[in-house]
């Protein structure tokens, strides 16, 4: 693993352990990655003692980042143009006409540096900028450099269940589709609702109370 530091504060690293770590395993690693290029190799010492060998290569500065092999294969001139084509879908004008996006030196070193497979990175791109987040604005290379790891927590994060009225609203059901109406009979069911029947007047949802007897 070729941890990246960039003014003695960690960007980014390249993994190419074989045969690859898990995520709980990968995750396990990069907790313990302090934002101190310093202290690296001390906290890896203490917790892993001699089985994991730490060796400073490079301290990279700012500008010389674009010196960096390209990281995981992914050509850095792929990252741009997807970045671009990516931002313009987002960014109009006031005439309905996309914003091109300029990078510079810094920045396409900056991506050069990110490990990340080309599903990854587009995946992250439309959660970043899709997100409304205040802490993701302004939109740039930089800023999503720099949130990489919140933006990741939120691509990843299990979605939240959609919630329904409790109790039963039939005009709201009536607005649903199919698959939204089967979703609201399952979120019913879980709430300890069950369907009673009144023959020849259809049924209704019902609460179901249950009683213990000692």
């Amino acid at each position: 693993m070729m941890v990246i530091y960039q003014d003695s504060i960690f960007k980014s690293c390249l993994n190419e352990f074989k045969p690859s770590l898990s995520e709980h395993q990968l995750n396990g690693i990069l907790n313990y990655i302090p934002n101190d290029a310093t202290a690296i190799e001390g906290i890896f010492l203490a917790k892993y003692g001699d089985r994991v060998k730490v060796e400073p290569v490079h301290q990279v500065g700012a500008e010389p980042v674009a010196q960096l092999p390209e990281a995981g294969g992914y050509a850095v001139n792929d990252k741009i143009a997807l970045w671009c084509s990516l931002y313009m879908d987002h960014h109009k004008d006031k005439d309905g006409n996309a914003i091109k996006y300029k990078t510079g030196p810094a920045e396409a070193g900056k991506l050069k540096a990110l490990a990340i497979t080309p599903d990854e990175f587009e995946i992250m791109l439309q959660v970043y900028f899709k997100s409304d987040e205040w802490y993701l604005k302004p939109k740039s290379i930089s800023n999503f450099i720099k949130k990489f790891n919140e933006i990741r927590a939120l691509a990843y994060a299990k979605p939240k269940a959609k919630e329904y009225p409790l109790p039963y609203d039939i005009d709201c059901f009536n607005r649903l589709d199919f698959m939204e109406k089967k979703a609201y009979q399952t979120y019913l069911r879980e709430h300890g609702y069950v369907f009673e029947l009144n023959p020849g007047r259809g049924g209704k949802w019902v609460k179901h109370e249950f009683k213990t007897t000692i």
